[in-house]
């Protein structure tokens, strides 16, 4: 039986082994016998060998040539938007409203572009969010708008006055706080009626802002060159939309499309005259997440060299008995209760390898079974202020944490809905997928030989062709690449087949062990250091480094005590690409942000609360901003839509004509947030770090498939959570945390 496993198991990809000659060479009169590199390949034509051919149907090259076209528009549209769009320096200037008074600036025409001006403050402001359009009322308040002045023959004295654009009202913070608060950034958009700037000298455009506290505000102030809010939000929505489409129907690379998108995000800002400076966007890539995702793909990288994840998979095999349920229960449940004190990324960092070559023991889908647990992982991470990035943004925003949430009533709060949800979780994925422990998993040919191929490239790619034997062995390793692709093609599906449990776990043990226990050693004392700093990181007053520097410590100790020198093979472990990807999105959707989408849904949300009765307020404001904040971050990634979410939270409670509590709408922005990451695949970090990994061991993890099991599974979670916080928070007003 174990000769029959063994030939099971072989691989359809001829080995490159380094062994003794046959007979010795003839070189030399000394004695050393020279080992030599001897490639097992067929006899083939080295031309037709080396040559890459694709062959398409006449509608594959239509498309073909239609994405090349479509591609080369988008390239030229930048090519001609950044560098012409003029780069104008902003100047800023310090200004004084006192109170009962109104302050009059005269405005340069010049700085108007068609029939628009952006105007851009920093001051006590109480959140950075775009002006409101609705009067504040009985709130602290600034009032802005734009008048136009008409002087008489003389250009003397002013004749008439007409108000030309709308009217913006930004929120004060406290009085009581005005002298120490930090300057908050706040924006608006004045769109004109009545003037040109081709008018008269007779006529004189001013901005006129006033407040209704009862003392003196002092801020600092720009003017921007703006286009129509609306224009700005269409192009928006063009560019979310072609990244959406070239990743739901692999169009192209993602990494790839969202560069495209990204620049075409920033030309589309420099279309709208506001242009983000190198600095600014290097500061919208989060290297906080890119340092923590570098620092732990190091980690895992060399851990992975010990052998642990074979041990861990024989393991969990033996636990299970060969069942496929029992162990994606075991591990589903433990994902969810790790990732509540260990982020989900890091923790799926951590388990994908594991996951997958376990998977790989017990015939089961690899794909299937890390979407459930990276599906898991953020649900678990919703119920603790460390799990998911949301949380950490929401409670270490000032405002929130001096309102006292901390970590005790933020998980008094959301662990019962969170419990709620893994159960709804579970039993929803058993009822979907059934026949995931009945019917073995169907292997076809190519998810079976793609690891070799990727194998493949990924060492002919790291070869320089530096000397004649550089250029053979990359050459052949090419053609060694090409010949497995043309084997993938002339195999049909076929059904992997599975020996009985004990003689496979009996080769398993034999085959898949430790392979370095000093290195195993060495690693288990840099994760320890790790994870420690990472659990003093949730502990309020031990959270000096952050997490990104935390790993990338533990790193660095890894990286000296294993005394690793080839740095190169080391590197080659990162996933570059998700990296890539990574900053990228984050550098899109901060632009999005900036153009004003992401504000309009905060700004939907705030006009649907005002319109209905005190008494219905809360009920509306809680499920508004848990469907919005949910759907938003399926689709549109949950750090920004956080970012942007929570300082609609902070208004509407702040805003004494709404009487809203602020704890229930946090809890309310944390669960929708993290919960909503499991929609599609670019909604939260860990599915992308996630589809990264399984990509590494040569497994396809689609947008589509993704979103096929995830989306649905993202309603149920939604809907437990309104049944939730509808009992808790409207029913029996469990507003204020209990504990202090």
């Amino acid at each position: 039986m174990a000769n029959n496993f063994e030939e099971d198991d072989k691989s359809d990809i001829d080995d490159i082994n380094l062994d003794e000659p046959d007979e010795e060479p003839p070189l030399s009169k000394d004695k050393d016998v020279k080992k030599k590199l001897r490639l097992n390949l067929p006899q083939e034509e080295p031309e037709r060998a080396s040559s890459i051919h694709i062959v398409r149907t006449p509608f594959q090259k239509t498309l073909y040539y239609i994405k090349v076209i479509f591609l080369c528009g988008i390239w030229l549209v930048m090519a001609v938007l950044l560098p012409t769009m003029p780069l104008e320096k902003m100047e800023g200037f310090l200004t004084t409203i006192f109170p009962n008074e109104t302050k009059t600036i005269i405005i340069n025409p010049k700085r108007i572009s068609r029939s628009a001006l952006g105007l851009r403050a920093y001051g006590p402001f109480l959140v950075s969010v775009h002006a409101s359009k609705t009067d504040a009322g009985v709130n602290k308040h600034m009032t802005a708008y734009l008048e136009k002045a008409i002087f008489d023959a003389s250009g003397k004295n002013i004749t008439n006055v007409m108000l030309v654009s709308n009217v913006q009202y930004f929120m004060l913070t406290n009085i009581e706080q005005m002298d120490y608060v930090k300057p908050v950034k706040v924006y608006g958009h004045f769109s004109m009626t009545n003037y040109t700037a081709e008018a008269s000298e007779k006529v004189q455009l001013q901005l006129r802002m006033n407040t209704n506290i009862d003392r003196e505000l002092t801020m600092k102030y720009f003017f921007e060159r703006s286009l129509d809010a609306h224009t700005g939000i269409i192009l928006g929505g063009l560019v979310l939309a072609f990244l959406y489409i070239s990743i739901v129907w692999e169009l192209i690379n993602r990494t790839f499309v969202s560069i495209i998108a990204a620049t075409l995000a920033i030309a589309v800002l420099g279309f709208m005259r506001s242009w983000p400076n190198v600095s600014k966007i290097i500061k919208w890539m989060d290297t906080e997440t890119l340092l923590l995702l570098f620092g732990m793909m190091v980690l895992v990288g060399v851990l992975a060299e010990s052998g642990i994840f074979d041990y861990f998979a024989v393991q969990a095999y033996r636990i299970s008995r060969g069942h496929i349920w029992p162990m994606v229960n075991i591990l589903c449940f433990f994902t969810a209760t790790i990732s509540a004190f260990v982020d989900s990324v890091t923790m799926m960092l951590l388990i994908a390898p594991i996951i997958i070559k376990l998977c790989e023991v017990m015939q089961a889908d690899p794909v299937l079974v890390l979407m459930f647990l990276v599906i898991y992982a953020n649900v678990g991470a919703a119920s603790t202020p460390v799990g998911d990035p949301p949380n950490i943004i929401i409670t270490t925003n000032s405002f929130i944490s001096a309102h006292d949430v901390n970590f005790g009533n933020f998980m008094l709060h959301t662990l019962p809905c969170v419990l709620l949800a893994l159960l709804q979780t579970y039993i929803q994925i058993r009822l979907t997928f059934r026949k995931l422990g009945v019917v073995p998993y169907k292997a076809t040919a190519e998810s079976e030989l793609r690891q070799g191929v990727h194998a493949w490239e990924r060492a002919a790619a790291a070869i320089q062709p530096y000397s004649p034997d550089t250029k053979q062995l990359k050459k052949v390793l090419k053609q060694k690449a090409q010949r497995v692709k043309e084997h993938i093609r002339k195999l049909g599906t076929r059904r992997t087949t599975t020996a009985n449990y004990e003689e496979t776990l009996a080769e398993l043990r034999a085959s898949h062990g430790i392979r370095n226990k000093t290195l195993l050693i060495k690693s288990v004392i840099a994760f320890a250091f790790v994870m420690t700093l990472f659990f003093m990181h949730s502990v309020h007053g031990l959270h000096q480094l952050s997490l990104g520097e935390c790993a990338l410590l533990g790193a660095i100790m890894l990286l000296i005590l294993a005394d690793v020198r080839d740095m190169e093979a080391v590197l080659g472990r990162v996933e570059w690409s998700t990296l890539i990807f990574f900053g990228a999105l984050f550098v899109l959707m901060e632009a999005l942000s900036e153009i004003g989408i992401i504000a309009v849904l905060g700004q939907m949300v705030e006009h649907v609360v005002r319109s209905v009765s005190e008494e219905q307020r809360l009920l509306v404001a809680i499920q508004l901003l848990l469907w919005v904040s949910a759907i938003a971050s399926a689709f549109l990634d949950n750090i920004p839509v956080t970012t942007m979410m929570i300082r609609i939270v902070i208004s509407l409670s702040q805003n004494k004509e709404l009487h809203l509590p602020l704890h229930p709408m946090v809890w309310t922005l944390a669960l929708g947030a993290c919960f909503g990451g499991n929609g599609t695949l670019i909604g939260g970090s860990a599915n992308v770090v996630t589809a990264g990994v399984a990509e590494q061991h040569g497994y396809s993890f689609t947008f589509k498939r993704f979103f096929c099991v995830g989306f649905p599974l993202m309603i149920g979670n939604v809907i437990i959570t309104s049944m939730y916080l509808y009992v808790c928070h409207v029913c029996f007003e469990w507003h204020d945390p209990p504990l202090d």
